[in-house]
């Protein structure tokens, strides 16, 4: 198959592109898998969490030079494009922006529809194994031994996390046509924790502030609810600090939990105290039973040996609960796999694209976008926002 412009991936940013890109014909959209959107189906449990109202730099991670293209696409532009398709967008309290219908299957549908109305071909079951750059173009062949020429390459195959959705080959493809890949790290996933503490817990949620130290500093800290798994803890709060574990995990990261960030130190003294005097028969176990979820009061307790009544705790007892209570510090491993990550932290340094263009600077003619890219953002929509921003790049350019 000959085409203009060829985009290998139909994910997020491979779709923008391709609807934007056919402006001007000849645009054919080659995809491994059997249908297009596969990831973009599962995001947000199915509901899909576009954009955010509140799009900043600050919210990703990765290259420093993200802010040029981020300050360029605020959310109302994404918004905009979309609505120009006829999908309608709803904002929640937290600025989270989803489809209208609360269905990823929409923002899919409108992508492929609007597609197919500008004449793009799809071709799917065509997983690219070799790219190679010729005076007229580039040759594309598939693992079947297929073959597409393109005037122009659009890659957008996605990256390492979600195997299942993405086999991370974009990589190779983008190294062989001299470009560099930085270290890539499953990210947007939850902390392995070492001990048996968390296993006993599985299962259980709680409200905290949790946060990510190093050498006795603490590198960031977010409030949300946190999920206690087996030998690991998850929960936005906790998916978001892993964004920062990049080359940390050989160095002895902690988390930290604050149970209860409405009280200070001295406040649950006093509480702990007064609830200890006024219930002295009561057993140990029974300290946090006010305050926290049972079961992980239950283990608090276990982790601090206390038994008996709570008569038998004095002073020095309830102030190492407090403290407790306060800072659970758990030694953290490394981060889940990439099953489990929504996102790849790493790849093409953004140095080595014009993101005015989404042009490679080491291959003219090819364009790199999403999440092959060395950027990747928070929970919330910021890493959707950054696929489509990149792909309307691409495309408008190639339009």
């Amino acid at each position: 198959m000959d085409c203009r412009v060829a985009v290998i991936g139909a994910g997020a940013a491979g779709l923008c592109c391709a609807y934007k890109a056919a402006g001007r014909g000849g645009v054919a959209l080659l995809d491994g898998n059997d249908r297009p959107g596969r990831k973009l189906l599962a995001t947000g449990n199915g509901r899909c969490n576009m954009t955010n109202l509140d799009i900043s730099p600050e919210f990703y991670c990765g290259d420093p030079g993200l802010s040029e293209l981020i300050n360029a696409w605020p959310a109302q532009r994404v918004i905009g494009e979309f609505q120009k398709l006829g999908l309608m967008t709803r904002a929640d309290g937290e600025g989270r922006v989803y489809p209208n219908s609360l269905q990823a299957a929409s923002v899919v549908g409108t992508l492929v529809s609007a597609c197919e109305e500008a004449g793009v071909r799809f071709q799917y079951g065509f997983r690219a194994v070799n790219i190679s750059r010729e005076r007229s173009g580039f040759t594309i062949t598939g693992g079947d031994g297929s073959v597409v020429r393109a005037r122009y390459c659009v890659l957008a195959p996605g990256g390492l996390a979600s195997p299942g959705h993405s086999r991370g080959e974009g990589y190779s493809l983008a190294k062989n046509l001299g470009h560099s890949v930085t270290e890539l790290s499953p990210s947007l996933v939850g902390l392995r924790a070492r001990g048996k503490f968390t296993r006993s817990l599985k299962g259980v949620r709680c409200k905290a502030r949790a946060s990510l130290w190093l050498a006795g500093k603490e590198l960031c800290g977010e409030s949300g609810e946190v999920i206690f798994g087996d030998g690991y803890l998850s929960g936005i709060c906790v998916m978001n600090l892993s964004v920062h574990m990049r080359g940390l995990s050989a160095k002895s990261p902690q988390l930290r939990l604050d149970l209860l960030e409405q009280m200070t130190g001295r406040e649950l003294i006093s509480y702990l105290t007064e609830f200890a005097s006024k219930h002295p028969e009561r057993r140990a176990e029974e300290l946090f039973s006010g305050t926290l979820n049972l079961r992980l009061g239950r283990e608090l307790v276990k982790l601090l040996g206390f038994s008996g009544t709570l008569r038998e705790l004095g002073p020095r007892e309830i102030k190492r609960a407090a403290e407790l209570v306060k800072s659970l510090i758990l030694p953290i491993e490394d981060t889940l796999g990439w099953e489990q990550a929504q996102v790849t932290a790493g790849g093409v340094p953004l140095s080595e694209v014009d993101l005015s263009s989404m042009e490679s600077r080491r291959c003219r003619g090819l364009y790199l976008c999403g999440e092959l890219l060395d950027a990747d953002g928070l929970c919330g929509g910021y890493n959707l926002h950054w696929a489509f921003a990149t792909g309307l790049t691409a495309g408008e350019h190639l339009g």
